[in-house]
């Protein structure tokens, strides 16, 4: 029985992980792009994401105590140890986008928005924030793929 909800429960977070990614990746940002204004959307997303992220953070360790459970009452395989560490990665990344990436993010596009108000605005500075946003939607791609690969080795 407690395997059982062990199970269940590293399942579900694996679900969960896959599904916030597609709903904002493939819906919600999508209908927003659409229909709000720039200065909207960029309020919307910037209330968006730090949640999104914690979501993230908390469906990797919740994963992380499962494997560790199941290490726990039935030892340790390779397949376990594998599973936790892809679960790790997400930790890290949606870590890392939670903090630092997103307030370094956040306060170029401040600095973006100055520029574009007096009519300037520096091309590394416009640079940096795309490489910045390129690498947010990298990371976004890589937490899909795992949650993508942890649904398949959920037992």
């Amino acid at each position: 029985m407690m395997m059982w909800l062990i199970n269940y429960i590293h399942a579900l977070v694996a679900a969960v992980l896959v599904g916030k990614v597609v709903l904002l990746s493939f819906v919600v940002a999508p209908i927003l792009a659409k229909n709000l204004e720039r200065e909207p959307f960029g309020k919307v997303v910037r209330q968006l994401f730090p949640a999104y992220y914690v979501l993230g953070m908390v469906t990797a360790v919740v994963g992380l105590l499962a494997v560790g459970a199941t290490m726990a009452l039935q030892g340790g395989s390779l397949s376990l140890l594998f599973t936790g560490g892809i679960w790790l990665i997400v930790l890290i990344a949606e870590s890392y986008c939670h903090s630092p990436l997103t307030p370094e993010s956040n306060a170029m596009r401040d600095q973006l928005k100055e520029q574009e108000e007096r009519g300037t605005v520096d091309p590394e500075l416009l640079a940096a924030w795309n490489r910045l946003h390129q690498r947010s939607v990298y990371l976004n791609s890589l937490v899909l793929l795992a949650g993508l690969c942890l649904v398949a080795l959920v037992r």
